[in-house]
């Protein structure tokens, strides 16, 4: 047992979160053993002692902030993560449904932007949006790159670009395309076909530079993290979520960018251009900037694909 816990420690220090976490503590005098910490903590750190809470397993905590979050009492703290006066202000939830949905339909992806830089304390404020969205086992594991001037973005896009016309050209060979659906599904091959042809109608087109395939914003995000984190997906993805919708709440605009994150994946080029750790995948791309178009109305999408089990 003695072994599985240093085997436990060191996996959750060097591969999981980087660091130690220190355990929560328990202000004994304070806490009246409700019993709140030990139903919430996703861990299993506490344990009820002589009708109070108590720290048992500290080594197996992952800071979420459950403990300190739900305590009546302001009983538990933790570094780094809860502290006593971290109270939250207002009713809960903070805005209402009907609010929440309404600021989720009206935000629209953006390709036409003003030619005005987005500020770093706009761009921080985002980020911040990004930094309390979910990730698995609260790894906290989002990593940003943020290109805030017209010059990066424009090399950003030259480089994408350049990826792009390469990688339509070598699907174009019928060995390679053979090959390709082999390898990756007819589908795949065919979901390339398809904006390979699309690249080719906007490449005579005077709104090639505003639409394709990287909208000429003030600013790009890129998230990414380590490769082998199945979770790492998800958790880049819903963390620039949140980040489109603060930029939108500041009145900028922001679109997805999907050839950036497979340029970014594939190129090495764009890759290293970009500083990305060898071992880490770009997870998500989005440019940003101040809207130079204004959506009146309020738009369908098809209704779910729901089975109700």
């Amino acid at each position: 047992m003695i072994a599985d816990r240093q085997i436990f420690e060191r996996i959750k220090k060097d591969v999981m979160y980087g660091s130690d976490i220190a355990p929560p503590h328990v202000n004994m005098e304070k806490c009246k053993g409700c019993g709140s910490c030990v139903r919430v903590c996703p861990a299993l750190v506490f344990e009820l002692r002589d009708g109070k809470s108590n720290v048992i397993h500290g080594e197996r905590c992952i800071a979420c902030g459950h403990c300190g979050a739900v305590c009546p009492e302001e009983a538990i703290v933790q570094e780094g993560s809860m502290t006593a006066t971290s109270l939250k202000p207002g009713p809960e939830p903070a805005v209402s449904p009907d609010t929440l949905q309404l600021l989720i339909r009206e935000k629209r992806s953006t390709r036409l932007f003003k030619d005005k830089p987005v500020s770093q304390e706009q761009l921080v404020k985002i980020i911040e949006a990004g930094r309390y969205a979910p990730t698995a086992s609260n790894r906290q594991d989002v990593n940003y790159i943020v290109l805030s001037n017209r010059q990066q973005v424009s090399e950003l896009r030259l480089l994408v670009e350049n990826f792009m016309e390469k990688t339509f050209k070598l699907m174009q060979n019928r060995v390679v395309a053979l090959f390709s659906r082999m390898k990756f599904g007819r589908s795949a091959v065919d979901f390339l076909h398809y904006y390979a042809m699309g690249y080719q109608i906007l490449q005579n087109s005077e709104n090639k530079s505003v639409y394709f395939p990287l909208p000429f914003g003030s600013a790009v995000i890129l998230t990414h993290a380590q490769s082998f984190d199945q979770s790492a997906p998800f958790n880049c993805a819903i963390a620039l979520y949140n980040c489109s919708l603060m930029a939108h709440s500041l009145g900028l605009g922001s679109c997805f960018t999907g050839f950036v994150q497979i340029g970014a994946n594939a190129d090495k080029k764009i890759k290293q251009w970009l500083d990305i750790p060898k071992e880490h995948e770009v997870y998500g791309a989005m440019v940003i900037g101040h809207p130079d178009i204004q959506y009146r109305r309020l738009v369908e999408r098809k209704k779910p694909d729901i089975r109700w089990r």
